[in-house]
Formats: structure tokens, sequence, C-alpha cells
């Protein structure tokens, strides 16, 4: 048996990697010249943060209707016909801005049409992994996804994106464009390497999108680990939320101090995925998954506590790598439960609930710092995340000995 260390993750893998890495870039140059095109059209805050809303309602219209159609399809076709279709929304779009005939309602309509398109890929490229590599692999190649996600779309690609735009306005869309292009003809290359879905008679969007449902709160484990994710994901949405007052009026430090926090998280969720493999090695899967929640937990407290620029980095630091090693062990064990029939149906829902748990979460800590003011929400976010990990833990240890016992 070939050691997980060593096992080959093959050519599909990394050309399905480089695609992804393409248009995680473009993405990310995207998402930091789009506020900045909005604002020069207008600076009504209101229609400002709607061009934000627009991009993310494509979760809320047809999250779960994508994980349907994800094992409906073949994943490698969904993957490639999306980009190709999305390259052409932002090429259009980007050659209207460079002919200065965009203004906010098309700039609503490409946002929206884009935001649509996304959860199709999205669920596509998570739930692609096993169709392309062996099990015992797995871990790495999952710890590759989030190394690329978190450079290319969280740290690189922003900034750049707000530096393009002073060149050109056009200029970050038209990049998109290329990305996705690039993507959908990297991913058309290897359309066969993923296997076809098996063709039903009497397919039935309602009847399959409620057999993942099902599938997930019949699953024991699944159902906990899902309702501990809409904690996490109310609070990575509480923290973010008031992240940018915090570092001008806490730390007291200059607006570029925002950046400076987000990028040194980021270096630590490549830190956490660089490690996630061979911890996952080492350290039995609830003991990863435990330790890697109380971590991150004691680290968002340590924001309510700290109030120097050193130790909070530090703090961002330890939240980026637990939080990135708890992405890569729960993405993988979902990969390894779920029958493949069912992993896009199941993989919705849980992106889903992450959707939907951000708004709650960010509306909550605002409120919460208005009220008191902006150390006691890291605190109360903090003791919530490791109450609710404490609550689950029990269950999740049972059901995860259950499953070893009958395998």
């Amino acid at each position: 048996m070939t050691h997980p260390r060593t096992a080959p993750l093959g050519r599909p893998f990394w050309v399905v990697w480089c695609a992804g890495a393409v248009s995680f870039v473009g993405d990310g140059i995207t998402f930091g010249a789009l506020p900045l095109l909005a604002a020069s059209f207008t600076r009504d805050p209101r229609i400002v943060s709607l061009s934000e809303a627009v991009a993310g309602a494509g979760w809320l219209l047809l999250g779960l209707v994508s994980g349907v159609m994800v094992d409906r399809w073949r994943r490698t076709s969904t993957m490639w016909i999306v980009d190709a279709v999305r390259a052409i929304v932002a090429g259009v779009f980007a050659v209207l801005i460079i002919l200065d005939l965009a203004n906010i309602p098309i700039l609503l309509m490409a946002g929206f049409a884009l935001g649509l398109l996304a959860p199709f890929f999205d669920n596509a490229s998570s739930v692609i992994i096993p169709d392309l590599v062996a099990g015992e692999a797995l871990e790495r190649a999952n710890s590759y996804q989030q190394i690329s996600l978190l450079l290319l779309a969280n740290l690189i690609g922003p900034p750049l994106g707000a530096a393009l735009f002073v060149l050109d306005h056009g200029l970050p869309i038209l990049i998109d464009a290329v990305s996705f292009a690039v993507a959908a003809i990297l991913i058309w290359s290897i359309r066969h390497a993923s296997p076809p879905r098996e063709r039903a008679s009497n397919r039935h969007l309602g009847r399959e999108l409620k057999e993942g449902l099902t599938y997930l709160w019949q699953h024991k484990l699944l159902r906990s680990l899902c309702l501990l994710l809409l904690v996490v994901n109310a609070v990575g949405a509480g923290i973010v939320a008031i992240l940018v007052l915090y570092v001008l009026e806490v730390l007291r430090l200059p607006e570029a101090g925002f950046g400076w926090l987000v990028a040194i998280y980021a270096v630590g969720g490549v830190l956490g995925a660089l490690l996630a493999p061979r911890l996952s090695r080492r350290i039995p899967v609830f003991a990863s998954l435990l330790a890697s929640m109380l971590v991150s937990s004691l680290a968002i407290i340590a924001f309510g506590i700290v109030s120097t620029f050193t130790l909070v980095a530090i703090a961002a630091t330890i939240l980026g790598l637990a939080g990135t090693w708890w992405n890569v062990v729960t993405i993988t064990l979902r990969q390894r439960l779920v029958p493949p029939a069912l992993l896009g149906r199941v993989t919705s829902v849980y992106r889903m609930v992450a959707f939907c748990a951000a708004p709650l979460g960010a509306v909550a800590a605002g409120l919460l710092a208005h009220r008191t003011d902006l150390k006691t929400p890291y605190l109360a976010m903090g003791i919530l995340q490791l109450v609710a990990t404490l609550a689950f833990a029990p269950a999740i240890h049972r059901e995860l000995t259950a499953n070893r016992s009958s395998h």
C-alpha cells in the first residue's frame, strides 16, 4: 500500500488544482476591485453594499439546486461549462467598463449572473476530489486546495485587484474573464477524468434534494458536524464584521492595518494547510476536530482580552492555522463518509448552512459591539464556539467510534 505522504495525486488532480488556482486569482482580483468600481459610480452606501449582496445571492437561490445538478452531471463537465459561461459574462462586463458604458444596473446584473453560476462550480470543485485521488491522499489534496484558496483568493488577489483598478477600471474584470477561460480550457482537457453520473429515468428535483437532506439529517455524525458548523460560521462572520473597527479603535492602527491582519490570518491558514496532512497521520480524527476547535476558540477569546498588535497578530495566526486544520479534516471526513452519488447534495447543504449563518453572526456581533464595546463580542463569540464544541464533542466522539467499529 502506498504511504499517504507519497501517494501520487495524479495529473487530473493537478490540472483541476491549476484551474482552481487560476480562478482563485481572478476571483480575488475582482473581490478587490468590485467595491472600488461600485464606489466610482456612487457613494451611496446602500448601493455599494447591494453590489456585494447580489454576488452572494446565487447561494441563497440556487445553492441547494446546484448540489442536485452536480450529482446528476459529470463534475468535470459542470466545471468547464460554468467557467466558460463566466468567462463570457465577465468579458462582456469588462468591455463595457473599458468603453465607459457600464453603470450601476449593469454592475448589479453582472454580479448577479456570476453569483448564480458560482454555486455550481464551487460544489463541483469540492466534491470532485474523491473522483481524482486515492482515499489515503485526500487530506493532502484538500490541503493543497486550501492553500491555493488562501494564498490566491485571499492574500494576493484583493490587493492586486485594487492596484489594477487604479491603472484601468476594466482591467481587473478583464483578467478575471481570462482566468475563467483558462480554467475552462484546462478542465476541458481532462473532461473524462471524472466518471459520468448514473442516469435515472425517475429524476425529480424535489425528491433528489430530499434524499440529500434526509441522508445528512439521519447521519448522526454529519448532522452534529453540520450543526457545529452553523455556530462556527456565525462566529467567523461576526469576527470579520467588526474587525475593521477593532483594528482602528482597539489596536489604533491605520486603515492599512486591516489588510495586515487579514494577511497574517491567511499566512496562518497556509501553515495550517501545510501541517494538516501530517497532523492527520499522527492525531486521530476526533482529537484533530476537538483540538482545532478549542485552539481557535481560545484565539478568538484572546482578541477580547489583549490590546496590542503583536499579541493579536499571534492570535490571528493561530486562528488561521486552526481554522484551516478544521476545514481539511471535516472536508476529508465528509468525502469519505458520503456516497459519491449524494456528495454534491450533502456538500451544498453544508455550504447553505454557512451562507445562512454568516449574516446572523455579523448582525449579532454588530449589535453587541454597539451595546458594549469592540472587545466584548470577541469574548462572547469565542466562548460561544467553545461551549458549542464541548456540547457536540460527546456525540461526535461516539459516532466516530461507531463508524470506525462498523468498518
